[in-house]
C-alpha cells in the first residue's frame, strides 16, 4: 500500500540524477516529531564540483516552496529569497501552529502573511495556490499537494530540471505513482488554465 507520501526532495534529487546534475539535499526536521515545520535545502548544480555547501544562506534562494502560508511567513523562509530575484509559491492551506493550544483565540493572520511575502519577494514574483484543496477535490486526498506544488513550480519556470526527468522520478519512486503523476500534471496546468482546474472541481 503505502502512504502515497513523496517528498519533493526526494524527486527533485532523483530528477536531477537522471540528467547528470549535481543535486544536494538536506531537511531541517528537528522539530517535526512536535508538530514544528519541516525546511528542506536543495540545490542543484550542473556539476556536482559546483555544489560546496547545500544549505541555503539568507538572500539566496532562487525557490521557495512553501507547503502552508503559516511556515512561508516565517522569518527564516522570508529571509531566505531576494526581492525581485526569488520566485515564491506558496500552498494557501493553514496548518495551526501550536500556538493554538494555549490560545483559544488564536487565529491566522493569513493577510498579514501574504502582504510580508509579496514585500520580501515582490508581487511579481510571489503565486498563491490553495494545492490542498484542489488536490483534494481531483485526487480525493490532499496528500497529492505536493506533486501538484511541484508541477506549479515547473510550469511557472522555476526548476531547472525537465518533465521528463520529474516524471521519470516520480514512476521511480513508486509510492502511488498514477497519483502522485496526476497531481504533478495537475499542477502544471493549474498555472496555464486555472480556470479548468476550477471547472473540474466543480
Amino acid at each position: 500500500g503505502g502512504t502515497g507520501i513523496v517528498t519533493i526532495g526526494a524527486i527533485i534529487g532523483m530528477a536531477a540524477h537522471l540528467e547528470g546534475k549535481g543535486v544536494g539535499v538536506i531537511d531541517m526536521a528537528g522539530l517535526a516529531q512536535k508538530g514544528g515545520a519541516v525546511y528542506s535545502h536543495i540545490r542543484i548544480a550542473d556539476d556536482a564540483a559546483d555544489i560546496h555547501a547545500i544549505r541555503v544562506a539568507a538572500g539566496n534562494a532562487d525557490l521557495v516552496l512553501a507547503g502552508d502560508i503559516v511556515v512561508a511567513g516565517n522569518r527564516k523562509v522570508l529571509n531566505a529569497g531576494r526581492k525581485d530575484g526569488t520566485r515564491v509559491v506558496v500552498n494557501t492551506a493553514e496548518f495551526m501552529p501550536g500556538d493554538f493550544t494555549r490560545n483559544a483565540d488564536y487565529t491566522l493572520p493569513r493577510e498579514r502573511l501574504r502582504r510580508a511575502l509579496i514585500a520580501a519577494a515582490g508581487g511579481d514574483h510571489v503565486r498563491f495556490v490553495d494545492a490542498s484543496r484542489l488536490a483534494t477535490a481531483l485526487l480525493g486526498n490532499s496528500i497529492g499537494a505536493n506533486m501538484f506544488m511541484l508541477g506549479y513550480a515547473y510550469q511557472s519556470g522555476a526548476l531547472p530540471l525537465s518533465v521528463e526527468a520529474i516524471e521519470r522520478a516520480i514512476t521511480l519512486n513508486g509510492e502511488a505513482v498514477g497519483m502522485n503523476l496526476d497531481a504533478f500534471r495537475y499542477g502544471r496546468r493549474a498555472v496555464v488554465d486555472p480556470q479548468a482546474v476550477e471547472a473540474l472541481v466543480r
